[in-house]
């Protein structure tokens, strides 16, 4: 596998130094990270039979890809009751088409305390992870007032989402998110319409407000509960329309053990094959749920780019492998990344 050394600024964003290609760091070490192009970055396997609409939406700006190292700490005008503005700012821009057309993988850093967060996201990015999630357990034990800022700080160059599963109040939420340093803001989309509109609105001010770090939002299907394919072809449709900028099918964790059924019969592949053939010309679709190796590389096959490596670490048994020592979890973060990226 190859990776792809962070871009440094030079003189601004329209002036970026060349990247050059290094081999992936031996030990778990992090000297800052943007999006990380692969070995494979053709999307040869997602010329899918898919319908065209929302094609407005789907064309997103080129180019090479920088993740600002300093974040405003800065609180925009309310957004509330306002719809979401139609621009897209180069640097989000840049950072959407690279997750649509190259693979990228995610940690979902699902951990109880702020120190082995830190601890789990360092050995992640030196396995390869091009998005560092801030779990929805973390958040809420921990506190976003303090996660965030915490991992900006650790991880100045790193693409930061929060799952944060809101469901109301997201005009507030994202805005604690985006103060705080945050790239991606995660939510439910079963909050609905009004929900998705006002987060997007208060990413679009911080849009407005700092061009230069990507603001993004991301909204995720539970299933099987907004199950099945068709309904949640449906969902996704009406988040696109709302604005968000990347659509999530999420597998549901409390389901999945209460129903391992749901993983021998690749409910979820069908349900994001379906997702992936509705709205895949229009936004990014993104896959998580206990995914094992194999499980990605049929989705990659599929033409998936973007995937969620969860506390399985991409093992079929379902078992949460955070307190791993960290060159294990890099071992094995790398391992699933170069699994999927070959398929």
């Amino acid at each position: 596998m190859i990776l792809l050394e962070c871009s440094k600024w030079k003189g601004g964003m329209e002036n970026l130094a060349l990247i050059r290609l290094t081999p992936p760091p031996t030990h778990p070490s992090f000297k800052g990270t943007a999006i990380m192009d692969r070995k494979k970055t053709s999307n040869q396997h997602g010329h899918l039979n898919r319908r065209s609409f929302l094609e407005a939406a789907g064309r997103l700006a080129g180019g090479g890809l920088a993740v600002g190292a300093t974040f405003e700490m800065m609180r925009p005008g309310s957004a509330r009751g306002q719809q979401p503005a139609k621009e897209t700012l180069a640097s989000s821009a840049r950072v959407l088409d690279r997750l649509k057309t190259r693979f990228s993988f995610q940690i979902s850093v699902d951990v109880g305390t702020l120190d082995l967060g830190l601890t789990v996201a360092t050995a992640a990015l030196a396995g390869g992870v091009d998005i560092v999630e801030m779990g929805t357990p973390l958040l809420k034990t921990q506190g976003v007032a303090n996660v965030v800022p915490a991992f900006r700080k650790r991880f100045p160059d790193a693409l930061l989402l929060a799952d944060m599963k809101t469901m109301d109040g997201g005009a507030g939420e994202a805005r604690s998110v985006y103060t705080g340093g945050g790239n991606i803001f995660d939510f439910l989309a079963l909050a609905g319409v009004d929900t998705a509109k006002s987060i997007c609105a208060v990413r679009d001010e911080f849009r407005r407000a700092g061009s230069e770090l990507p603001r993004l939002v991301f909204s995720d299907i539970m299933v099987p509960h907004q199950g099945p394919a068709a309904q949640a072809g449906e969902v996704a449709l009406r988040m696109v329309e709302a604005g968000v900028d990347a659509i999530g099918i999420h597998l549901q964790s409390d389901a999945r053990h209460a129903n391992p059924k749901l993983i021998e019969e690749d409910y979820l592949g069908d349900v994001v094959r379906a997702v992936f053939e509705r709205i895949g010309k229009a936004a990014l679709v993104q896959v998580v749920g206990g995914l094992s190796i194999a499980q990605a590389k049929s989705l990659a096959k599929a033409g998936l780019r973007c995937f969620v490596i969860s506390g399985n670490m991409g093992l079929p048994d379902g078992n949460a492998r955070y307190n791993l020592p960290p060159a294990e979890i890099q071992r094995l973060v790398a391992t699933f990344i170069a699994g999927v990226s070959g398929a």
